[in-house]
């Protein structure tokens, strides 16, 4: 029993490393610059993006279905083929379709890889009986997500100096290492038995279930996926607000080590700040800070913006931790990934829906 445990506990750690693989975005500070270079304008590069998130739409529920009923073992294996696969466009194309084509194989990857490594790290909490520390691994998740991204951007702007296409080069090695080690993962057991057949559900049993007889787990969905997209539209908007105020390549860089460090460090502190205010008041201050947030970015340009843009990715770091937590309380673990890439779908579809208009904007 105990060499079972320490087994499926190596778990924990392999998914530690995982989501630093997974988040190892060397082109990420400098991908915009990237595609400039290619002739191509903001505009295509949101475009890229939107493609990339109705990539993840087509399959995101379904590859959660898949997670539930084949393995999440099977989807982190496949998901991370198939997104080497995508990487490997970057590295040798040079137009807009070819780039096209690698959001979307990306895309694939990652409704394949979503909803399935935290669903696996929550089964394992629950085989180990530590289901209650599941906000605090979280949160380490998130940390090791944004140190990840913090370091490799500051590495991939330093080589993108030399050569645009160098970052891609280095997250494909992490890309290769990321397959050798999800096939290490060890399946945790289903918490309650798949045998019982009121729990193996179709696949519109469980999106009618969430959405219309559920209401507080449709509430905690779409609030998930109102700060995801919100929270997320940062990450390619500052670089056009970089390169507005003439910030240095190498100094993008840096200022997006310093953004992921802030959001790993709210991330650590989400617990405390739940302790402290309760969830509803929490959630509240998220809401204010991003919205004036962006209303003060919008007024600055200057260097001074940047303090604005450091507290959206602190708000990026707080919110998962705090809802993902919430949902994973109301799921059963026969569904839960399937449930989780719901949640992973409602943000896709709000960021296709708002990334192109914002880029449009952003143009004029």
């Amino acid at each position: 029993m105990t060499s079972n445990t320490n087994s499926i506990g190596s778990n924990l750690w392999k998914l530690f490393v995982l989501r630093g693989l997974a988040f190892a975005w060397f082109p990420i500070p400098t991908i915009v610059l990237f595609y400039q270079s290619h002739g191509l304008d903001l505009e295509q590069a949101v475009w890229l993006k939107t493609i990339l998130s109705l990539s993840i739409l087509l399959l995101e529920v379904p590859s959660g279905y898949i997670a539930d009923k084949l393995g999440r073992k099977f989807c982190l294996i496949a998901g991370s083929g198939v997104w080497l696969m995508g990487w490997l466009f970057y590295c040798v194309g040079s137009s807009f379709t070819a780039f096209a084509i690698a959001e979307i194989l990306s895309g694939v990857a990652g409704s394949l890889i979503s909803g399935a490594d935290t669903a696996i790290a929550y089964e394992t909490l629950l085989q180990l009986g530590q289901e209650s520390s599941y906000r605090t691994l979280e949160g380490r998740l998130v940390a090791i997500a944004g140190v990840s991204e913090a370091v490799c951007g500051i590495v991939g702007a330093a080589v993108a100096e030399i050569n645009l296409v160098y970052p891609f080069y280095l997250q494909t090695v992490c890309l290769v290492i990321y397959f050798g080690l999800a096939l290490t993962l060890i399946e945790p057991k289903r918490h309650l038995p798949v045998a019982n057949a009121q729990h193996i559900e179709s696949l519109k049993t469980i999106v009618v279930d969430v959405f219309l007889k559920r209401p507080s787990l449709r509430w905690l969905i779409l609030l998930s996926s109102t700060f995801s997209t919100a929270s997320f539209l940062i990450v390619w908007l500052s670089q056009g607000y970089f390169k507005q105020i003439n910030l240095p390549i190498a100094a993008m860089g840096w200022t997006w080590a310093v953004f992921h460090l802030l959001m790993s460090w709210a991330s650590i502190n989400a617990l405390q700040l739940e302790t402290a205010l309760g969830i509803k008041k929490a959630f509240l201050v998220l809401v204010w800070l991003l919205a004036f947030s962006y209303i003060l970015l919008g007024s600055i340009n200057s260097i001074g913006g940047i303090a604005f843009i450091a507290t959206i990715y602190m708000v990026r770091g707080l919110k998962s931790p705090l809802i993902l937590n919430l949902i994973n309380q109301q799921i059963p673990s026969t569904i839960r990934a399937t449930v989780l890439s719901l949640n992973s779908f409602t943000f896709h579809l709000g960021f296709a829906v708002v990334a192109p208009v914002i880029g449009a904007i952003a143009l004029w």
